[in-house]
């Protein structure tokens, strides 16, 4: 199967560069359930911004497992209702195997425009060659093209840049790559390289947090941003300034943000997840701060550094549609 015979939008790699890509969080209420009416609000303000070029959904894991998969076809659903014409809306299915058919086939009815995938982490084997050639072949069978999520961390195993990069070279299917699930700027420098090595076009988004600033000056193309769903006029404005050369002005918003980039560094992943849902509700973006699954709420202390690190590098207002 064919990109054109699965993507009459036209969906390229070129789609998916020169601008930023909103990661957002489910809004629930107080028993849990989704707020359906309050996910197009935010997809619509933020799609209004300048610079934005779409939202990813359910890239939250620990999020993403607390949803049904009809929960998540609705969040598909209710904020493609709220973007722009022309944007693009990303949703997250999980990893690659043939347990996201279905969810792929049913996001792309929902209006998705492309599935960002994990790799699975299968650790070394000698056949690599015959794996590639059952995961190209697993790609041609989805109906949406595909961005995927390179691992770091516990999730990244020996060998996994060439496998990726041999993956790409063989599949039509794949779009782009999320570069930046850390900020470890040797790795994505590496891994960079290795893919624009390629002879065909792949759009690279580092969505790091401290090392935006490098990434994007080392050559990524557009941005998946979690950090742009509490600051997204200044991940663009970044996103614009280092594109345009004016490395000054992006240097200084980047430091602009540090305050809040520091609150999040060295946090487990439901902190980090506690601490996005409280800023984005400060923000306006978020309907409510409450998290399924976690019984807990951010502690007051790191409430009260939250707001000052919000206060601290007072971010453009969110215009309320």
């Amino acid at each position: 199967m064919c990109l054109s015979e699965i993507d009459p939008c036209g969906l390229t790699p070129f789609s998916l560069s020169g601008g930023v890509f909103v990661s957002t969080l489910t809004p629930f209420d107080e028993d849990g359930g989704i707020l359906c009416d309050p996910i197009t609000d935010q997809a619509r303000r933020i799609s209004n911004i300048e610079g934005v070029l779409g939202i990813a959904v359910n890239t939250t894991v620990r999020e993403r497992l607390t949803l049904s998969l009809k929960e998540r076809i609705d969040v598909v659903r209710c904020t493609a209702k709220g973007l722009r014409a022309g944007h693009v809306l990303l949703a997250c299915v999980g990893v690659l195997d043939d347990d996201i058919l279905e969810e792929v086939h049913a996001c792309r009815s929902a209006g998705a425009k492309a599935a960002i995938v994990f790799p699975r982490t299968v650790g070394t084997d000698a056949n690599s060659n015959a794996r590639i050639a059952d995961l190209a072949a697993l790609l041609d069978q989805l109906a949406l093209p595909v961005i995927l999520a390179i691992g770091a961390g516990s999730n990244r195993w020996a060998g996994q840049r060439e496998e990726i990069t041999a993956l790409a070279a063989t599949s039509q299917q794949i779009l782009g790559f999320d570069m930046g699930a850390d900020d470890n700027v040797l790795r994505y420098d590496q891994d960079y390289y290795a893919l624009k090595s390629l002879d065909r076009p792949l759009a690279c988004l580092p969505s790091s947090e401290g090392a935006l600033f490098h990434n994007l000056n080392t050559g990524g193309d557009g941005v998946l941003s979690d950090l742009a769903y509490v600051a997204p006029h200044e991940i663009t404005a970044l996103y614009r300034a280092t594109r345009d050369g004016d490395f000054f002005s992006a240097q200084a918003i980047h430091n602009r943000l540090a305050p809040l980039v520091s609150l999040l560094q060295g946090r487990d992943a439901e902190i980090r997840e506690l601490i996005y849902r409280e800023a984005a509700h400060m923000r306006g973006l978020l309907a409510s701060p409450v998290a399924r699954g976690l019984p807990a709420p951010l502690s007051k202390n790191t409430q009260t550094d939250l707001q000052a690190a919000i206060e601290s590098i007072a971010p453009k207002p969110i215009k309320w549609i």
